[in-house]
């Protein structure tokens, strides 16, 4: 099924394990040689739940440029992306805006926004903030990453358990509304009802829920429970008028789907059935007006080609009107980063 609607995937990571500092680029330099020793070798230097996380280590260990995403978006009528912080690492969190330079000199006008990463309970976050947007005029917004769990077999990605009850994170946080920045908030589900409380505590920033909040163990045995939880708890944040959705990273395998385990990718339509309860409950809390589609590439391309992922997504609203799924696919994300470019 052919999308009939302009095309801005609102949620992209790319990286250079080679020449840029990712977590993964010690073993990429040093196995680097061959891709079936690296793919072989590296993947048995990653603890357990971070190979539960990615899936399988091609993507991680591999290079994403603007060319590998060209090819992944050739099928569809892609008007150009936006780029959220992809863990850039660096000891001092005020050379983070190294990853935006970076990005300015690598891509062409198809890089419509930067989400970059930013410390947000640091004490130098305003020069931080100054330092990307000196960078590249198309800072829009930050990522701090928020997934935390006290499951040793999940990874963790934010620097604490209560960072956003933190004094000094929630001030950063209000900063970034203060100075017209918007806010991607990545987390997992369990930890919904604490952002809740933060948009409602500190409502002057504008927030998109990245990957609808990651439900871990949506696809297994439990999943049914995992399922009413969440979207209970979807149903509450979406009171707050300034929270977005960004209908993404579904098929990560986190999730526990297990697509990237299968000998073939699944069918559009296998994913539109597989999505589809999940994607017209957020589509019905938030309203189509602030919800929009992202790839989450090159992440969820371990389970699924770009284009099956958003032949689903068109099939999931083939029976809404030309304008809602322009709103869907492309309009909503210009609207909620500020960019230009909504005809």
């Amino acid at each position: 099924m052919s999308l009939d609607v302009p095309v801005l995937d609102a949620h992209v990571h790319l990286w250079d394990p080679r020449t840029t500092p990712r977590i993964v680029s010690p073993a990429v330099k040093l196995l680097g040689f061959s891709d079936r020793v690296l793919h072989g070798v590296g993947s048995r230097l990653f603890p357990q739940r971070d190979l539960d996380f990615v899936g399988r280590t091609e993507h991680v260990l591999s290079s994403f440029l603007p060319g590998h995403l060209r090819l992944d978006h050739a099928s569809e009528d892609v008007r150009g992306f936006v780029h959220v912080e992809a863990s850039w690492r660096a000891r001092d969190p005020m050379r983070y805006a190294d990853e935006t330079r970076w990005l300015e000199a690598l891509c062409g006008s198809e890089l419509r926004a930067i989400v970059g990463n930013a410390d947000l309970a640091h004490p130098r976050l305003d020069a931080l903030l100054q330092a990307h947007r000196s960078a590249s005029t198309r800072v829009v917004g930050v990522r701090d990453k928020l997934a935390y769990s006290h499951d040793p077999k999940i990874a963790t990605w934010a620097k604490s358990a209560d960072r956003m009850r933190d004094p000094a994170w929630r001030h950063g946080y209000a900063r970034l509304g203060e100075r017209g920045l918007t806010f991607d908030a990545w987390m997992y589900a369990p930890q919904l009802r604490e952002l809740e409380a933060l948009v409602r505590d500190v409502p002057g920033t504008r927030v998109v829920l990245d990957h609808l909040g990651t439900p871990i163990g949506l696809g297994g045995p439990d999943g049914a429970r995992v399922a009413a939880a969440w979207h209970e708890d979807l149903a509450r944040l979406a009171q707050h008028r300034h929270v977005h959705a960004k209908i993404s990273g579904l098929t990560m395998p986190i999730v526990g789907f297990g697509l990237h385990t299968r000998a073939t990718p699944p069918s559009a339509s296998e994913l539109a059935d597989l999505l589809g309860p999940h994607v017209e409950h957020a589509l019905r809390v938030f309203g189509v007006e602030r919800c929009f589609f992202a790839s989450n590439f090159p992440m969820d391309k371990v389970s699924a080609p770009w284009a099956t992922l958003f032949d689903a997504f068109a099939q999931l609203t083939s029976a809404r009107t030309r304008d809602e799924r322009r709103a869907l696919f492309h309009d909503n994300a210009l609207r909620f980063y500020g960019v230009a470019g909504v005809e």
